[in-house]
């Protein structure tokens, strides 16, 4: 794969963010984690990602915040973010499918699955890239 997508993992829970680690292969991925959402924006604003995976229930600032301020504030509608919550309410997620998410996991996952689905998701806005992506997972090369 040329050029790796570089992947921004917002969420406050260490052993996701573990799972997320392991299960994004660094032959694919660049990864930055943050924590909270300020730190997540001014990544998000410096090092500007092909794709986040957003964690809804933050401390401080919320997901939902988050999405609002990419999606609404600074009119992002390049990066691609794929919310992962333990939160399965339908009005929840319809709320953030209106804000432009491009994919939902519920967790828990593992990591086994997570970088499929985080680039199927992906696939909606930049097919190509996530085919690619796809492709050297499965061959195990860079």
């Amino acid at each position: 794969m040329a050029e790796k997508l570089k992947i921004l993992i917002i969420e406050d829970n260490k052993p996701v963010r573990i799972v997320c680690d392991a299960g994004l292969s660094d032959s694919v991925f660049e990864k930055r984690f943050e924590e909270n959402g300020t730190e997540a924006l001014e990544t998000y604003t410096t090092w500007q990602p092909d794709i986040i995976i957003l964690d809804l229930m933050l401390p401080g600032m919320s997901g939902f915040s988050i999405l609002q301020e990419i999606r609404q504030e600074r009119k992002d509608t390049k990066t691609a973010v794929v919310v992962a919550s333990s939160i399965s309410e339908k009005d929840t997620v319809v709320d953030v499918l209106k804000l432009g998410v491009q994919g939902y996991i519920l967790k828990p996952f593992t990591h086994k699955d997570i970088a499929v689905k985080v680039l199927e998701s992906y696939k909606r806005m930049n097919p190509e890239r996530a085919q690619a992506a796809l492709a050297s997972l499965e061959s195990g090369k860079e």
